[in-house]
């Protein structure tokens, strides 16, 4: 395994500038603040309505039991309660303006859309078919300041409109997997205040002996090399990696809550693949879309007790 220099709260080198500038102190500013107001205590979730031809992949067994597990965030190991910024409840709302010093103008989500459409245009003409943003920098434009108060406003607004919860589960799967030696990994659609969330989430690291198990060489954040998926990218540079610990991609198994972006992209790239559908709100089925449709999830799950007691039946 290649060297890796440690960074504050979780980050890897090699971040898109605005967001990589940010000091230790602001990031653990930014994590005390989403500890008292990004988190949600009364989450409740209920599994999707899975039909076609998907119904029949509920509870399927994996052909192989994992040398590795891989995560996606949203969704699948984070509940959220996205609310329509109109229906923030008004102290939320002061509290977010009392942390980033602004009172967010009532046409920021229109900024903030016209400006991540502009980038991810631009983006596109050099090639990139699935841009990702840096959230810092939406942020700097939209409100015309510096990248320092433009974290604060990204992360107040992100803890108004999506606080969340650990998703029902995933606590117990993760102990399991760390105490079982597993190597854990994440690949996911994410900004540089994502880790904040998980650690305040779930009260741990990502990493460390007392932190949730993942290796910190073996987690993607779109936000570093602004490519999402269902860019294969991520999943690809996750096999190298693996493979550098004699992990083949069919050993490895990768859990998502969206059939396109996490299961198809990551069968594509050799892996084993789980759908979470655990949560009616986040489970993307993605009926009709052809890359699903070549490469459906290898199993679809309801709740997380499900893999390690319904689909880990196979040793070979």
């Amino acid at each position: 395994m290649k060297e890796h220099r440690s960074m504050p709260w979780d980050f890897e080198p090699g971040g898109p500038p605005m967001s990589e500038g940010l000091s230790p102190g602001l990031l653990d500013e930014l994590a005390g603040y989403i500890r008292a107001h990004g988190m949600r205590v009364d989450v409740t979730v209920s599994p999707a309505e899975v039909s076609g031809p998907l119904r029949k992949l509920i509870g399927a067994p994996l052909p192989r039991k994992p040398k590795a597990v891989a995560f996606d965030v949203y969704g699948t190991l984070l509940a959220g309660a996205q609310a329509e910024p109109g229906a923030v409840g008004e102290a939320r709302m002061a509290s977010v303006a009392e942390f980033s010093g602004i009172r967010f103008p009532p046409d920021l989500p229109e900024r903030l859309s016209a400006i991540i459409a502009s980038d991810h245009a631009a983006a596109r003409k050099r090639g990139v078919p699935w841009p990702e943003v840096d959230a810092v920098s939406v942020f700097m434009r939209a409100l015309d300041m510096d990248a320092e108060r433009a974290a604060r406003a990204c992360v107040a607004w992100e803890c108004a409109v999506n606080p969340c919860s650990p998703m029902p589960g995933a606590t117990a799967f993760l102990d399991a997997c760390k105490l079982a030696g597993l190597p854990l990994a994440i690949v996911s659609n994410a900004q540089f205040y994502t880790p904040l969330f998980i650690r305040a989430a779930f009260g741990k690291g990502l990493w460390g002996p007392d932190g949730l198990g993942f290796d910190p060489d073996l987690t993607f954040w779109s936000c570093r090399g602004l490519r999402a998926k269902p860019d294969t990218r991520m999943y690809l540079s996750l096999v190298r990696e693996l493979k550098d610990r004699s992990i083949d991609a069919p050993e490895t198994l990768y859990v998502g809550n969206d059939a396109l972006n996490d299961c198809a992209t990551a069968g594509e790239a050799g892996l084993m693949t789980a759908l979470f559908a655990g949560d009616a709100r986040s489970c993307m089925l993605r009926d009709g879309d052809p890359r699903v449709a070549a490469m459906p999830p290898t199993t679809v799950i309801l709740y997380w007790d499900l893999i390690r007691t319904g689909v880990w039946v196979s040793e070979t």
